[in-house]
């Protein structure tokens, strides 16, 4: 499948979908240090070339801050096997807005639902932190996160380059009630 980036918005935070981990699991915010631990689900996860490097590019502006923003999702056996940051843009469309960033779980791990209970988390959390809206990045070829995301209530940002084209890729995938309006 084409990979083309498209970006979803959520103009508010009213009606987040709560998601209760299932027993076992918890989630856990970023200590210092933890930069390995996401490298090394980002590259298990996504094969994600150059990680440490985006880790950088992405969070080194305010290291701080994700003691705050970023989570783990962790195994009932302890094991780190997700993460998900509710970060920050002070100017995207002119405005202040939460972001959902860097979204991962690794393979062992994926398909069971938790990427929605880590959005409940994460949604929470830039809600807690006073922001009223949202947006996030994807791609295409990210056809259950998409889900995941329409379902949290975000909505395609047919304002992005070559957005129709990438919608058109993802309808192809997926039927829900947002996609049959484009």
């Amino acid at each position: 499948m084409e990979s083309i980036t498209v970006v979803m918005v959520r103009e508010h935070l009213d009606n987040i979908p709560q998601y209760p981990l299932p027993a076992g699991y918890r989630m856990r915010l970023y200590r210092p240090g933890d930069k390995k631990v996401w490298v090394r689900l980002w590259e298990a996860s996504d094969s994600l070339d150059r990680a440490a490097e985006r880790f950088d590019e992405s969070f080194g502006y305010d290291l701080p801050a994700l003691q705050r923003r970023c989570y783990f999702l962790v195994a009932p056996d302890g094991k780190d096997v997700g993460t998900i940051t509710a970060w920050y843009n002070r100017n995207f469309r002119g405005r202040r807005w939460g972001l959902i960033h860097w979204v991962a779980i690794i393979p062992e791990y994926q398909g069971k639902g938790l990427s929605k209970c880590m959005m409940t988390v994460a949604m929470n959390r830039l809600r807690a932190l006073r922001h009223r809206r949202a947006y996030l990045r994807t791609q295409t070829h990210r056809i259950p996160a998409i889900k995941t995301y329409l379902d949290f209530g975000f909505l395609p940002d047919m304002t992005y380059p070559d957005a129709k084209r990438a919608w058109q890729i993802v309808r192809k995938y997926i039927n829900h009630p947002v996609l049959a309006r484009l």
